[in-house]
């Protein structure tokens, strides 16, 4: 008779939050002797099951026999050996081996895997979950490394991010003439400024401003006619009340705190200023299918869903919500039996343009019903 392997270790959330390079996450166990299993936490880059450039670490405990709850901590201030420990009541557990790749770049998500083995190393369950370095210098350094290594993807190797972002482009062109009709504008985060793609010119200044430096300088070079800043999105170095309008294209999921970022761009922003927002929805459909928090990207510490933005953080941030035109719904997805693994065919890698007049039908569907849309775009006003 085959016998039952019942080892497991899960953790009781799927999201831990490290700050400084520190933090914890707490996980139940059931197991038996050490010589039945092998218990390892294993950490990758985000979505880059990669060994060993991706791959942080791993540690190896001996929980003790029977069922409990226990904590994983973690310290990353100094990577080594103790990195990582396993607390628990009466007890404190030291790795009994461990693997760990000095030259690990750390980005703003990790992969946390859960890992149990038998006794011949054959592995049996994977339980994941996703860290978030909540750090601004581990913010910065993943951008710095992101302007030095990549370029922008061609039309041709990514159709469906072409097309999006034309489509976007259409639709914020409107949403700036209606809604901001002179004045100054404040573009926060801006990359390469969506200002600069527009065509026509618009009836308002446009002061951009990004993080990294040689960015910033070489977009003032290429486009000298707009106004050029270094600044943080969450700490602006302009006084009270100085804009009439603000503009946030893909910033506010990057940030550490959402509600004291809101505030800050409320705090630069006229009485009656329009702040336009676009962001991923934390809640669109392929991630609703999946089960677990899945973010869009490596670098997005808190998406949020088309009701906690609305209903939420912008009223407690003292603004108020004026309309929405939100983009596209995943109705084409696969893997749909495979746990955290659910995708949207037109978003695949390597995708060919064939697909393009079907995603160009399904990007205005996101208007109709925003709450599973791809990506938000919000207008809201400051009270």
């Amino acid at each position: 008779m085959k016998s039952v392997f019942g080892a497991r270790v899960t953790p009781e959330k799927r999201t831990g939050v490290i700050e400084e390079r520190r933090g914890s996450l707490e996980f139940r166990y059931s197991v038996g002797q050490p010589d039945t299993y092998v218990f390892t936490a294993d950490i990758y880059g985000y979505r880059e099951n990669i060994h060993p450039d991706r791959h942080l670490g791993w540690w190896r405990f001996e929980l003790p026999p029977g069922r409990g709850r226990a904590i994983l901590q973690m310290n990353f201030q100094q990577l080594g050996h103790e990195s990582v420990q396993v607390t628990g009541s009466g007890f404190n557990l030291l790795p009994t081996d461990s693997w760990f790749n000095p030259e690990y770049a750390f980005d703003p998500l990790a992969d946390l895997l859960l890992v149990v083995r038998d006794a011949s190393g054959k592995k049996r369950r994977i339980e994941p979950a996703l860290l978030k370095f909540v750090d601004r210098d581990v913010l910065r350094s993943f951008y710095d490394r992101q302007y030095a290594s990549e370029g922008y993807t061609a039309p041709e190797d990514a159709p469906f991010l072409h097309e999006l972002h034309k489509y976007k482009l259409a639709r914020l062109k409107d949403l700036f003439a209606r809604h901001i009709t002179g004045g100054r504008i404040l573009d926060v985060g801006c990359g390469r400024s969506l200002f600069t793609e527009i065509e026509g010119k618009f009836p308002f200044t446009v002061y951009a401003g990004d993080l990294n430096f040689e960015s910033v300088r070489d977009r003032a070079a290429a486009v000298p006619d707009q106004r050029w800043g270094v600044f943080d999105a969450a700490e602006l170095p302009f006084r009270n009340e100085q804009f009439d309008g603000l503009f946030a294209g893909e910033v506010i999921e990057h940030v550490a705190d959402v509600h004291e970022t809101l505030q800050e761009w409320r705090r630069v922003l006229k009485p009656g200023g329009v702040a336009i927002i676009t962001t991923p929805n934390k809640q669109r459909l392929a991630a609703l299918v999946d089960g677990v928090e899945s973010p869009y990207s490596r670098d997005h510490l808190n998406e949020l869903s088309y009701r906690e933005l609305t209903r939420v953080s912008l009223p407690n941030s003292g603004f108020s919500f004026v309309e929405q035109s939100c983009l596209y719904v995943e109705l084409w997805l696969q893997n749909l039996l495979n746990r955290h693994r659910v995708e949207d065919f037109l978003q695949r890698e390597g995708n060919i343009s064939d697909y393009v007049p079907v995603m160009r039908r399904l990007f205005p569907l996101g208007r109709w019903v925003p709450q599973i849309s791809l990506a938000l775009i919000i207008v809201a006003r400051k009270k």
